[in-house]
């Protein structure tokens, strides 16, 4: 199928930065719940003499899977509502929600739980008198073997004649690369936001895509999810380079990579340069590769400036930064901003932040690094201001929002 393709950690992105910009992860599973809900309406004939079979995992692909399950019991002939949980019940606020809403729709949905490793009788009798099956047990989260009562699961449905519908990604599939061992075969595949990798890997039946409201914005806008993305594979210890022409953004990123404890070898050159053992290198010059640093202008609009830092990288054939009121990064296809925290207005904490993404970059990929890296050097100025009075407290504030991030699991 055509269009572009989102990983799973793209996604992840996205959706914790549609929260940053003000739409819950609640508002989002609503919106692919009712998504859901309306393909299978539209899909399947005389649906309001069809037993439908939903069947939700833990996760977050559970949640919207239930939430259409809710909509579904106003069209639908019967539904009936599966939880495939070890504990009994889903593991997020949202899922959570979402089931017990179902829970207590006991006139026109009935809810099972399977816990254990065995499925009961009642629920294979009805997994195989399903006429429609709704698969949201995994989504794009998916990675490991799979193990019981899932692949017992997985078996029912796949001898089962109903028409099966998969919650943007059959489960069992890794959505990035498309390996399996064990798998539900959907008839459809109703992917949310975007297509993930798989589709061009794998048969997932007839595959649609539909919009479940993230803000375009959450792709561009430089956030927390750019920052659990970078953060979650970055391990420390990676040597950095800098080159120091003597003007102001040396310090800064000095003194922040000497704060993280980062070993750090200096030198002095024409133009300034920073590069990570097996990171991209970042530089003033643009003979220096990797991605180039500039100035803005000032006096541009958010769209103006990121539409001339796209113009700049493709006349340039480098990734480009434009360092300054919104710290607009741009490559031919991607592009990172902030508008939502504080400016940077001092080239010494604009080096730290150029710091950091170099860092970021041994590990992530660019644009991430380089988001990352902006929304958390803004995010330490709610601390210090801008400039900060003190150097020093800002380097600390900043070297603390990274320790604090990763440990919190990002």
């Amino acid at each position: 199928m055509n269009g572009r393709r989102l990983r799973s950690l793209d996604i992840a992105v996205i959706d914790l930065n549609s929260e940053y910009l003000g739409v819950s992860r609640r508002i989002l599973m609503e919106n692919a719940g009712a998504q859901v809900a309306s393909a299978v309406a539209e899909c399947v004939k005389d649906l309001g003499s069809k037993r439908v079979v939903v069947l939700a995992g833990s996760g977050n692909n559970g949640g919207d899977a239930l939430v259409a399950a809710r909509h579904l019991a106003a069209i639908a002939g019967e539904v009936r509502v599966v939880l495939i949980s070890r504990t009994g019940e889903p593991r997020t606020e949202e899922a959570r929600s979402a089931w017990e809403a179902v829970r207590r729709m006991a006139f026109s949905v009935r809810c099972h739980v399977v816990s254990g490793e065995e499925v009961p009788e009642e629920v294979r009798a009805l997994i195989a008198s399903a006429d429609v099956i709704v698969d949201g047990i995994f989504g794009t989260g998916l990675r490991g073997p799979i193990g019981r009562p899932y692949s017992t699961v997985f078996s029912l449905v796949n001898s089962s004649k109903a028409l099966v519908f998969a919650v943007d990604v059959p489960s069992g599939i890794n959505p990035d690369t498309g390996d399996y061992t064990e798998r539900v075969r959907a008839d459809c595949t109703i992917c949310l936001h975007a297509a993930k990798p798989f589709v061009d890997l794998v048969d997932a039946g007839v595959v649609t895509v539909r919009p479940i409201g993230a803000p375009p914005d959450a792709e561009l806008v430089a956030g927390p999810g750019d920052a659990e993305v970078a953060l979650s594979s970055f391990k420390g210890g990676v040597r950095v380079l800098l080159y120091d022409d003597g003007l102001e953004l040396a310090p800064g990123a000095m003194s922040f990579l000497e704060r993280l404890g980062v070993p750090l070898r200096r030198t002095e050159g024409e133009a300034f340069r920073i590069e990570a053992e097996g990171g991209v290198p970042f530089s003033t010059s643009s003979g220096g590769g990797g991605v180039l640093l500039v100035r803005t202008e000032g006096g541009r609009e958010l769209k103006e400036e990121l539409e001339s830092a796209v113009n700049l990288s493709r006349s340039a054939g480098t990734p480009v930064w434009k360092l300054g009121r919104y710290d607009a990064f741009a490559s031919p296809d991607l592009r990172k901003a902030n508008w939502l925290e504080p400016e940077h207005v001092s080239v010494f904490t604009t080096g730290a932040m150029v710091a950091l993404a170099a860092l970021l970059s041994a590990s992530a990929d660019l644009h991430y690094a380089v988001g990352a890296s902006i929304y958390l050097s803004r995010r330490a100025l709610r601390e210090t201001g801008s400039p900060p009075r003190d150097p020093e407290r800002y380097v600390n504030a900043l070297a603390s929002e990274v320790k604090g991030q990763r440990g919190q699991g990002r």
